[in-house]
This record gives C-alpha cells, sequence and structure tokens, in this order.
C-alpha cells in the first residue's frame, strides 16, 4: 500500500496551491502565446513556409516528451520548487529570445528548449498542486488547477491578436510585443515560484533517490500512475484531434472560430464549479460512462452535419468530457502514488495525456 501522505491544509485555496496556481497559468500563457504569434511570425514575418512553421510545433513536442520522462526524477530528487524556477526561467526566456531570431535554425532549437522548460514546470506544478491539497478534495482542487490550460488557451489567442496590432507599421503586425509580454511573464512565474516554501514544513521525503549510480526505471515511471496513465492515454487522442478544429472551421467559413473556445471554456468551469465536491465521489466507471459518449457525440455531430450550430455545440459536449474525466485521472494518478512520489506520479500521467495527444494529432 502507498505510503500515508501527511496532510498541512485542510482547505482547497490555500496560499501555496494560489501560488502555484498562479505560476501554471503563467507559463501556460507563455505556450498559447507561442502557439498564436510564432506560426504568423514565421509565415508572415520571416516568410517562410506553412511546412516549416509547424516543425516549430513538433520540435516543441518532442522536447516535451523526451524530457517529460525524466521531470518527475528531477522533482523527487530537487523538490518542486527548484523545477518550477527553472522550468518558468527557461520558457520565459525562450519567449523572449523568440522575437529577436531571424533564422529557421535557432527558432527550432528555442522551441526545444521552450518544450524542455514546459515538461519541466508542468510537471513540477502539477506534483505540487497535489501535495498541497486535501487528500479528500484532491479530485475537487485538481479540476480547479486544471482550468487554468482552458482558460488561457481561450483568451490569449484574442489578447495576442490585440497586442500583434499595437504599435505595428501600417498593414503590418507587432510580433515582439507578445512575445515580450510572455517571456515577461514567464520570468515572473519563476519569482512567485520562489516564494512556495511549503516543502520545508514536511519531513524528508520516502524513497527520495540518493545518487546517480543505482537508477532504475522507477526512479523515472511511477507503477502506481500507469493505469490513470493508461486511460489518459486513450481519451487524449481526441484531445490531439481537436487542435485543429480551428483549422476545420476556417476550411468551413465559420464565423465563429474564437466563440468556440469561449464556448468550450465556460462548459468546463461550470462543471467543475457545479460539480465541486461531488468529483470526488465519483467513480472512474461511472465518470466515463457519462463523458465518453459525449465526446462519442461531439465528433459525431459535427462529422454527420458539418454545420456552425454543431461546431459550437461540440464545443460544449467536449468542455463537458474534459471537465469530468481529465482531474478524476489525474487525481487517480496522485492519490495511488505514495509519499514523495508525487513528481514521479505527475510525469507518468502527462507521459500518457502527451503521447495520446501526439497520435491524435498524427491521425
Amino acid at each position: 500500500m502507498p505510503e500515508a501522505r501527511e496532510d498541512l491544509y485542510t482547505n482547497i485555496w490555500n496560499s501555496s496551491f494560489v501560488r502555484v496556481l498562479i505560476c501554471a497559468t503563467l507559463c501556460q500563457f507563455t505556450m498559447a502565446v507561442t502557439n498564436t504569434v510564432l506560426p504568423l511570425y514565421v509565415i508572415n514575418g520571416l516568410g517562410r513556409s506553412a511546412t516549416e512553421s509547424g516543425l516549430l510545433g513538433s520540435l516543441f513536442t518532442v522536447g516535451s516528451l523526451l524530457c517529460r520522462f525524466v521531470s518527475g526524477y528531477l522533482c523527487d530528487r530537487f523538490g518542486r520548487r527548484t523545477c518550477l524556477i527553472a522550468g518558468a526561467v527557461t520558457v520565459g526566456l525562450c519567449l523572449l529570445a523568440l522575437g529577436f531570431e531571424t533564422t529557421l535554425a535557432l527558432l527550432l532549437l528555442t522551441k526545444l528548449l521552450q518544450g524542455v522548460g514546459h515538461a519541466v514546470h508542468s510537471t513540477a506544478s502539477n506534483a505540487a498542486a497535489s501535495e498541497v491539497l486535501p487528500r479528500d478534495r484532491m479530485g475537487q482542487g485538481l479540476g480547479y488547477y486544471s482550468l487554468h490550460s482552458i482558460l488561457t488557451n481561450a483568451l490569449a489567442p484574442t489578447i495576442c491578436l490585440a497586442l500583434m496590432g499595437a504599435g505595428a507599421a501600417a498593414g503590418g503586425q507587432n510580433y515582439r510585443l507578445p512575445l515580450a509580454l510572455g517571456g515577461g511573464l514567464g520570468l515572473l512565474a519563476a519569482c512567485i515560484a520562489a516564494t512556495v516554501t511549503y516543502e520545508r514544513q514536511r519531513p524528508p521525503r520516502a524513497g527520495r533517490p540518493e545518487g546517480l549510480s543505482a537508477l532504475h526505471l522507477s526512479d523515472f515511471l511511477e507503477r502506481r500512475a500507469l493505469l490513470p496513465a493508461l486511460l489518459v492515454f486513450f481519451t487524449s487522442f481526441s484531445t490531439g484531434a481537436g487542435t485543429y478544429m480551428i483549422v476545420f472551421a476556417d476550411g468551413m467559413g465559420f464565423a465563429s472560430i474564437s466563440l468556440y473556445y469561449i464556448v468550450d471554456a465556460a462548459a468546463s468551469v461550470a462543471v467543475r464549479f457545479g460539480l465541486g465536491k461531488r468529483l470526488d465521489a465519483l467513480r472512474p466507471l461511472t465518470a466515463a460512462a457519462i463523458a465518453i459518449p459525449l465526446n462519442l457525440a461531439a465528433y459525431l455531430l459535427l462529422a454527420l452535419t458539418m454545420s456552425e450550430w454543431a461546431f459550437l455545440l461540440s464545443a460544449v459536449l467536449l468542455g463537458v468530457f474534459n471537465a469530468v474525466l481529465t482531474p478524476l485521472f489525474n487525481a487517480m494518478a496522485m492519490k495511488l502514488a505514495p509519499a514523495g512520489r508525487s513528481g514521479s506520479a505527475s510525469s507518468t500521467y502527462w507521459l500518457g495525456f502527451d503521447i495520446g495527444m501526439a497520435i491524435g494529432m498524427l491521425f
């Protein structure tokens, strides 16, 4: 049985959780900035092809996947706070550099490093969030925590497009301004991460690796988190496919592209705050029986009708799907991990998510 975890907090919105959440939100915003601005900068600003622009996303994914495997070990060995700071500094500096780079080789290298920084920070922030939440309300708390990704992905494109038009020459775009803002927010996240000191209040973590001479696969992957990782591996296929929703809508001539992400985010927020404590009482089988048919209905409805009303309705259904299953599987992985292994459990879980999403994008 996993070793019992000592809870230091009795409510969800404690100061440590709020600071971890702010750090995660700021760093997620930096990724949303590059997803919005960089393709336009590479194609329109540098005159490169769409294929070369796509390589940047591929290198980010490669960097994230390669580092995800070791990021949990780094968190367990060196601490969540150290990895939060290192990851935030890396993504912040990468965004500041991207606005001044004009060669494809440098852009590719920087995106690779950004993927590494994102993997380290997201693994550490997920592990830290799970450790400062009451164990009996972890599903509810991680549900609130995971909203940072949905909200930033919904709001960042609008903010970035507005900044690109600010201070730009007639007919041009100011690509550096949103990239500089994203880089500054990444560095701000590092400063906030430096104040996350809850680990000092805990006894030494059991099972913490003592040296590099006796490393095993179990140091990098937490076996108790493999089942939740496998579950999210399959359910994240549709998340990967959903990244092309904006391309689909543009090709169909829909006028509600930006509204799609707002509706998706609103549905997720409504469900997670509506469920509240009941999310921790849901059995995984019950949650899957509710969420997976909604996911299937969203894509079938869209495929069969090819209409704009179905496009927006799919946003609602997919928002509910992600709102129910993602935090539930995440909480399962973190609860099953023994004390001192939340970093490895976090990386194991998100490795399953990343690989499933990458395969979904490929298909």
